[in-house]
């Protein structure tokens, strides 16, 4: 823990007949993270890259094609299967253009089906709605001089159309009404037509279809088996694609897995480069593989090989950061969920501290100081159970559900509290809403730990870069630091006594000194760096304004950073509150007719809700205070993941 796994590069010289074969070696082992040769400088006197970018296009436009054809035929999920038994990449892409052309002859048809019935929808709504009057849409349309508007009017408005068409010639029939709306058959003569039309749009006008060839489509009746008998053709043409589906399901499968392992190995073989007869790898693997990944090497090229792997401090570009080594966690299983909360704000570069299991510890304080509660918890550790055991591909977000509800009953435990109910059980230590300054004071000491801890991460971090300049210098360096850590000495001594324990000037120059250092040197080092990079000499006043300025912006952010810890106790405070306002409302309804069911219902729902929303703003808040106020002292986030060149063994089921 607290170190990320150490690696070592590999570097590989295997003949160009054989680079497919060892490429996918090592992508059957797992545990080489590439690097692209192609603009390596050192080598470009005798290598060039390979020219894949075709093929890896095509590839992925089979890819596209597979997943279009899955979305129609929405195949169910096919066994695990032997990726040894994949077809050949091009025999994949011949299947995918039968399936491709399989679907666009299904959706063409379909679509046909469903235009069809859209149009004699159309017309049958119209034939409906005029039949009673005798008229037939299709004559309305072969009307020259006059011009006919059918459709629905709020019956209110009827009087306001009548104002609008005022000085147009028309004449308006009630053909029928639903409701308030009434179905109106309005005519004007064909030179007002634009008239009509925006005298009918400013009144909210719902026109009314007027298809042609009513009469080519039969009556009403004819109209609706022609309905009924495309819906059949519908459900038998979505019979048959879900028949197709089922069919080639493990086809589909097989197909997608061997086009995804090609592009794979095209996308490898575009990070190597070549000479005339011998092909570059090179990448980087963790220390404890490095035997296996040359075993596997030699197997495959049948000794035809040289592999070479070094350590990272002895590599040039490595010790001036021109090349930055891929970090692998390492953490027990408990607290590896909690990397994904590292990785998204970015992984630790080469030769940090990994701070996984410090984030993992401080999560769970926080979280359990806040939502403090031993049914709620509880009830937080089973949906993370639930989870963990039903949802494969949220596994680490149940681990962490499971431990943060955990620790909200160990604090519920400490704070007496039982789905809010305070005398259950006796409280070990305190009841959040009954002593809030303590409350105050544990969350502002928590952060003043927390906070500590990131500037010796800090000064820790700098030492094993051999930053030597930001170690002491540093705005989060050994002298910010002592100056932080002398002001937590006296603020902790305050808060628990109440008294700072020596005289106030002398305090002030305790808590000065390293500040008045770190700004003094600051400058000097300003004006120096300058000096010696042959720049114009800087104005000393402007080097003192602002090292003061950067002086300022330290204490203030260290000050800020250590009150936002005060949240914890504030949110702890809201949860006990938002506890007693469901009791209350409940203490309320219970007075009423089946009070006692009511009030019963409030307590359960009320908990539901704030366990719903309180432990989604709990946990907001505790990721804030990490990436926010102990991040931004230590961790940069600029390091490089580790992603190995992996293929799978197996293929089917999606996780």
């Amino acid at each position: 823990m607290l170190r990320t796994a150490p690696m070592s590069r590999a570097l590989i010289l295997v003949p160009r007949s054989q680079v497919d074969t060892v490429i996918e070696a090592v992508a059957s082992l797992g545990v080489l993270h590439l690097l692209d040769l192609s603009g390596r400088e050192e080598w470009s006197w005798a290598v060039r890259p390979p020219d894949v970018d075709e093929a890896i296009r095509a590839r992925r436009e089979a890819l596209r094609g597979i997943a279009a054809v899955v979305r129609f035929f929405a195949p169910p999920p096919a066994g695990d299967g032997d990726a040894a038994a994949l077809p050949a990449p091009d025999a994949a892409e011949r299947q995918l253009e039968a399936w491709s052309a399989e679907m666009a002859e299904l959706r063409s048809q379909r679509q046909r089906l469903v235009e069809e019935n859209g149009e004699l929808e159309r017309v049958l709504g119209s034939v409906t709605a005029l039949s009673p009057i005798g008229v037939d849409p299709s004559q309305l349309r072969e009307m020259r001089l006059l011009q006919p508007a059918c459709g629905w009017l709020a019956a209110p408005d009827l009087v306001r159309l009548e104002e609008s068409l005022v000085r147009i010639p028309h004449r308006t029939v009630v053909a029928g009404s639903r409701g308030n709306e009434r179905l109106l058959l309005v005519f004007a003569l064909t030179r007002q037509r634009d008239a009509l039309e925006r005298a009918l749009r400013s009144l909210g006008w719902v026109a009314l279809a007027l298809p042609e060839r009513v009469a080519a489509h039969g009556g009403g009746a004819a109209i609706e088996g022609t309905i009924a008998e495309n819906r059949e053709k519908l459900r038998r043409l979505d019979e048959r694609v879900a028949q197709t589906g089922a069919r080639i399901a493990m086809e589909l499968a097989c197909a997608r897995a061997a086009i995804e392992r090609d592009l794979l190995l095209l996308e490898a073989r575009a990070f190597t480069s070549r000479s005339e007869s011998v092909v570059f790898i090179a990448g980087w693997v963790p220390a404890d593989r490095g035997v296996a990944l040359r075993t596997a090497v030699a197997r495959a090229s049948h000794g035809r090989c040289h592999v070479l792997v070094e350590d990272p401090q002895s590599i040039d570009r490595v010790r001036s950061g021109a090349e930055s080594v891929p970090i692998l966690f390492r953490n027990p299983a408990l607290v590896r969920p909690f990397e994904r909360l590292i990785a998204a704000y970015g992984a630790p570069r080469w030769r940090e501290i990994d701070p996984t299991p410090i984030v993992a510890v401080a999560f769970w304080f926080m979280f359990g100081l806040m939502f403090g509660d031993v049914g709620q918890g509880l009830v937080l550790a089973g949906v993370g159970w639930w989870i963990f055991r039903r949802a494969p591909r949220y596994r680490d977000y149940g681990v962490i559900l499971m431990e943060c509800g955990i620790a909200a009953t160990a604090f519920g435990v400490a704070y007496g509290s039982v789905f809010g109910i305070e005398d259950l059980v006796p409280a070990l230590w305190f009841q959040p809403m009954q002593d809030v300054p303590r409350l105050l004071r544990v969350g502002a000491s928590f952060g003043l730990l927390f906070l500590s801890l990131s500037f010796a991460l800090s000064v820790l971090n700098a030492s094993m870069r051999r930053d030597w300049t930001g170690m002491f210098f540093g705005s989060h360096g050994l002298l910010a630091a002592l100056a932080y850590w002398i002001a937590a000495a006296l603020g902790l001594r305050w808060l628990a006594t109440g008294e700072v324990g020596m005289e106030a000037g002398l305090a002030a120059a305790l808590l000065g000194a390293p500040l008045a250092c770190w700004w003094m040197l600051r400058v000097v080092r300003e004006m120096r760096q300058n000096g010696r990079d042959g720049d114009e000499q800087p104005n000393p006043a402007s080097v003192i304004l602002g090292a003061a300025v950067e002086l300022v912006d330290v204490v203030v952010r260290g000050i800020a950073n250590t009150v936002s810890f005060v949240r914890l106790a504030a949110f702890a405070v809201s949860h006990a509150g938002l506890l007693l306002a469901v009791f209350a409302l409940a203490e309320t309804v219970s007075t009423s007719h089946f009070g006692t069911l009511w009030s019963g219902l409030v307590i359960v729902v009320g908990n539901l809700v704030i366990i719903a929303l309180e432990g989604l703003i709990v946990s907001i808040q505790s990721v804030r205070l990490v990436y926010y106020e102990f991040f931004s002292h230590f961790h940069e986030g600029s390091g490089l993941e580790y992603r190995p060149l992996k293929l799978r063994t197996s293929f089917g089921q999606e996780e």
